[in-house]
């Protein structure tokens, strides 16, 4: 009897004795975690410092000669599509706007900025921590890639909800313009005829909203000289209207019938991914001629992304220039469309 109360004793005493070490074990991994988090953290704000300390003793002009090295700037269009294609096909496809514009316009557009920005690109590196250079000197054969895609893709008519995207996209802009120019062809003012304006006004339905897409930035264009400085409209948004306008003219005719609405196709996808890819390292380009010179300046000096006509580094209006050899020409925005006018 009593060597088995002194066995239950001794397992008793054990089993405390194992949970107390198995309580400290714990305490003491916990510990060693916290440590080693805290470790961690020191480290990276120790890389993080020591990565600082680096860029402050760095000519600006050394970190742009490294990242004009490092950018990829073949624009061969197959070559830049094939190592484009990787990036661009991890873009989101989710509410991915249908790309209508002009990839050659946008290249000439693009090296037109690039010119424009190369005084200031030492007075923007130096004011940012991370000015994302190399993205912005490949955008050249970006746009070359985005050409290429455009012209793999299939001819087909957009679909009802892109139609409907579209015109969701351009009705504000096309709301604004409309109450200026009216304001600005009342005879008190007499910038440009009333008539004129009339018209664009008069008519409904898609069709007609389309062609008043196209109608609007004509008009200023065609006044330009009385409504030089007179308005509010950046140059991107005049461009963006005509653009949206252009596509849809084609793809929205008078009448009931409607006809079969195609699935977009993956070309058109990894076009329009490519296109959100253009678009976001063009508002790098732009960021970085913002902190350099401001924001009305750099607005003032850099053309807008999708602009008919590219403004050269004095200003001066230019012709966009011919692509360059080897360069696939844009395929057509898309085939006369079954979509009705409703």
């Amino acid at each position: 009897m009593g060597g088995n109360k002194h066995r239950k004793s001794g397992a008793k005493a054990g089993k405390r004795d194992g949970a107390k070490d198995a309580k400290a074990g714990k305490r003491d991994g916990a510990k060693d975690a916290k440590a080693g988090k805290k470790d961690a953290k020191a480290s990276n704000k120790e890389a993080r410092s020591a990565r600082k300390r680096d860029r402050a003793g760095v000519d600006p002009a050394a970190l742009i000669a490294e990242a004009r090295a490092d950018a990829f700037t073949d624009e061969s269009p197959e070559r830049a599509f094939a190592h484009f294609r990787p990036l661009a096909e991890r873009v989101p496809a989710a509410d991915l706007p249908v790309f209508t514009g002009q990839p050659l316009l946008m290249r000439a557009n693009v090296r037109a900025a690039l010119d424009a920005l190369e005084p200031h690109l030492p007075a923007a590196v130096s004011a940012l921590r991370e000015p994302r250079l190399k993205e912005v000197f490949e955008l050249p054969a970006l746009v070359m890639a985005l050409d290429f895609s455009a012209a793999r893709v299939p001819v087909a008519t957009l679909s009802a909800g892109d139609i409907d995207r579209m015109l969701a996209e351009g009705a504000p802009w096309r709301e604004l313009m409309l109450s200026y120019l009216e304001v600005a062809s009342h005879p008190l003012l007499g910038l440009l005829p009333r008539e004129r304006v009339a018209a664009v006004r008069a008519g409904s339905g898609k069709l007609d909203k389309a062609r008043d897409f196209v109608a609007l930035p004509g008009l200023f264009a065609e006044f330009s000289g009385a409504l030089a400085g007179k308005h509010p409209f950046p140059a991107d948004k005049l461009d963006l209207l005509a653009t949206l306008g252009g596509a849809l003219v084609q793809q929205v005719r008078p009448g009931n019938a409607v006809g079969a609405v195609p699935k977009r196709t993956g070309e058109s996808i990894l076009r329009d991914q490519l296109a959100a890819l253009v678009a976001e390292r063009y508002d790098h380009l732009q960021v970085l001629a913002a902190v350099a010179l401001g924001k009305r300046k750099a607005d003032e000096l850099l053309p807008a992304l999708r602009a008919a006509v590219a403004l050269g580094s004095n200003g001066a209006a230019t012709e966009p220039e011919d692509a360059p050899e080897g360069a696939t020409a844009e395929a057509p925005g898309a085939a006369p469309a079954e979509m009705t006018d409703g």
